[in-house]
């Protein structure tokens, strides 16, 4: 039984701002004829840049116009679709007059997702301070939510910054978006470099507000997550997604073939000239992942609900999706005709007096009851 939905269905607003998001690039940010011709090929080698060849990639990158181009053009919208799929599933109550601080916030993603996909903010006189360490992509994000917004009482600052920078003012919301994976995680930095980060971000924080980190879905970036949660529960922060529980993460992503929790979901909604470009690039979508963590001091309620996080997957006879719940690592198995959840939704469990493991995974096994089989 079903009790909530990550991840839900672009709205038609929010679908129609997607659409008018290519025209205002063109106004904004105009190519030239022979530059547009060639941003199929930037974009690809672009693709390679942010994937196999991460270690050749320069920390300030976006500063150069060989990559700004493609990465408003192309990386930018990708990361708004995906943006606005997770915003329009969370609570976001930002109270007039709140502070959000947006840290690594390249050309304001963030900023311009939240403003599409959440309406009932635009009204309030928000404060956004937007920290970089390359002011080129904030000032081009910068003209593009003003194309985006028109007059707006969103007040948005920009600073030249790195991620540890001293932060002036306490905020309701600290968002770090596609931005911790350009930190180097390997060997044995991750931990304490996880420490220091949860720290500074926990002490941006008003007593009352939350932090969110996005990722791009990748291993990676789980295990990242899968880290900075650690640290975030170990300094008294605690999950309101889409962890249902504040114990030990049952997906960190570490070893090979371990899992990692991640969500992926269609591009039902996309806008059409971005999949066009997307096939012009040859990098055709028929889906989009990524992983996240919301927080605040006082987490969300636990009351053991169970999460699926994988896409359904046949077994015997029927499907299968791994969980996340208080009991670790849990495989939902679906009967014969039973139709599975979408990864990120929730539900209430009704587990067996003694649960079977499933010896592949080790996971706890949770047969799948509908609502009118649920005691």
């Amino acid at each position: 039984m079903s009790i909530d939905s990550l991840f839900p269905n672009i709205t038609a607003e929010n679908e129609a701002e997607l659409e008018r998001f290519g025209e205002i690039l063109k106004r904004v940010w105009p190519l030239k004829a022979k530059h547009r011709d060639q941003l199929k090929y930037d974009i690809r080698d672009m693709s390679r840049s942010l994937t196999n060849e991460r270690s050749e990639r320069r920390p300030d990158y976006m500063g150069d116009a060989r990559f700004l181009s493609p990465y408003l053009c192309y990386f930018l919208p990708w990361n708004l679709y995906r943006m606005s799929r997770l915003f329009a599933g969370m609570e976001f109550d930002i109270p007039d007059g709140g502070e959000v601080v947006d840290l690594g916030s390249g050309p304001l993603t963030a900023v311009i997702a939240l403003w599409m996909s959440r309406p009932h903010l635009r009204d309030r006189a928000l404060t956004f301070t937007c920290m970089d360490r390359v002011p080129k992509s904030m000032q081009a994000g910068l003209k593009l939510f003003e194309a985006v917004a028109g007059k707006s009482p969103w007040r948005i600052k920009t600073v030249k910054a790195a991620f540890t920078d001293r932060i002036m003012r306490k905020a309701d919301l600290v968002i770090m978006a596609n931005a911790l994976n350009e930190l180097d995680w390997s060997g044995r930095t991750a931990r304490p470099q996880a420490e220091k980060l949860a720290r500074h971000l926990i002490g941006a924080c008003k007593d009352t507000g939350r932090i969110l980190l996005i990722e791009t879905g990748v291993r990676l970036t789980g295990r990242i997550i899968a880290e900075m949660r650690g640290q975030m529960l170990a300094n008294g922060f605690k999950p309101i997604a889409p962890c249902p529980h504040a114990l030990e993460c049952p997906m960190p992503a570490t070893g090979q073939g371990a899992p990692w929790c991640h969500f992926n979901f269609s591009v039902k909604g996309a806008p059409k000239w971005l999949e066009m470009l997307s096939a012009e690039a040859r990098l055709d979508k028929t889906g989009v992942s990524l992983n996240f963590l919301y927080l605040s001091r006082n987490g969300a309620k636990d009351w053991g609900a169970v999460r699926v996080i994988s896409e359904p997957f046949g077994l015997h006879g029927g499907n299968g999706q791994y969980a996340c719940s208080d009991k670790g690592l849990t495989l939902v198995d679906y009967g014969f005709k039973q139709r599975p959840l979408f990864p990120g939704q929730a539900m209430v469990p009704d587990w067996p007096a003694e649960p079977r493991k499933d010896l592949k995974s080790g996971a706890l096994i949770l047969p799948y009851k509908t609502p009118s089989e649920v005691k």
